[in-house]
């Protein structure tokens, strides 16, 4: 592909041609080597940013894999966000990991660093590592296999066959997984753990926490109090999916009150930075891959 394009830049003429078969290069650059290893694994290389990374997704998931390995692409807004504000030595908490993309990312990005994910799902988190691993990551991240919440407690969680994305304390229920073709969701019980109690093993500083737990997120940031008080510039971005915050038993404007009671300002994420929004309006933001929480006095 690269060569024959290479070909035809030596035959082109004109200012246009040149535009285009250039575009078509940095295209097919960007494009990425797709591999089936077997075990129902797809090794993917990609460029994030501009350093190549390589991750093992699932071959049969049908959530998250399908448009990675087509495009090498991820949560293009989210990573962007990151590439932006992550330093060498930044130390972060990637909450709800699935197969390791932040966590490899960060651990890329923050060499001087230190990075922990935390996923629930044992296979998932055994992906996860091995992600880290493959990079030569594992001296920069680890990753630890519990489930994120609000105190030192079993969590019961519910597995999505092909959607190991899903995975949440919320049972959707056999209807819905017929409907899409789906075994039901198997029940699992896994050690809870906040994020609290990671803050130990961050040596005493947390720039950044990213969290995606299906719509526990009020019981994440409850269990992150602490480090919340403790590290002024930290920012946090979590996923805002108010129907699954609904779905899981919170009270949205309750949560929006323990955003506040924490000290938080919102941030909502746009192309290439981010603008404050009021946190009482977050109830009627629809859902977003990540919004932004900093502490009033950082702002």
């Amino acid at each position: 592909m690269l060569t024959d394009i290479a070909r035809r830049l030596g035959r082109s003429s004109g200012l246009k041609p040149l535009r285009a078969l250039l575009d078509e290069l940095f295209a097919a650059a960007r494009r990425p080597t797709v591999t089936y290893v077997g075990n129902n694994r797809v090794l993917v290389g990609t460029k994030v940013g501009d350093r190549t990374i390589a991750y093992y997704v699932e071959a049969d998931d049908r959530l998250l894999s399908p448009g990675f390995i087509v495009t090498g692409r991820f949560e293009t807004q989210l990573t962007n966000y990151f590439l932006r504000h992550l330093r060498p030595d930044s130390h972060c908490i990637d909450a709800g990991s699935n197969f390791g993309y932040y966590s490899c990312l960060m651990a890329r990005y923050c060499p001087e660093g230190r990075v922990i994910g935390v996923e629930a799902d044992r296979h998932i988190a055994d992906l996860a590592r091995d992600n880290l691993f493959i990079n030569n990551l594992h001296g920069t991240a680890d990753i630890v296999h519990a489930a994120v919440s609000d105190r030192d407690a079993p969590v019961t969680l519910y597995r999505r066959a092909f959607r190991s994305g899903n995975t949440s304390i919320v049972n959707v229920g056999d209807n819905f997984t017929t409907a899409l073709a789906e075994p039901p969701a198997e029940p699992f019980t896994v050690p809870g753990i906040r994020i609290d109690d990671l803050a130990g093993r961050m040596e005493g500083k947390v720039d950044f926490i990213k969290i995606d737990v299906e719509g526990a997120e009020p019981r994440a940031l409850a269990g992150a109090r602490e480090t919340i008080q403790c590290n002024r510039d930290l920012s946090i971005v979590m996923e805002w999916s108010p129907g699954q915050i609904s779905a899981a038993g919170f009270d949205l404007r309750q949560f929006m009150s323990d955003i506040a009671a924490l000290g938080l300002r919102c941030f909502a994420l746009e192309r290439h930075g981010e603008h404050p929004i009021e946190t009482g309006a977050l109830a009627a933001m629809p859902y977003q891959t990540g919004i932004v929480l900093r502490r009033w006095d950082a702002c």
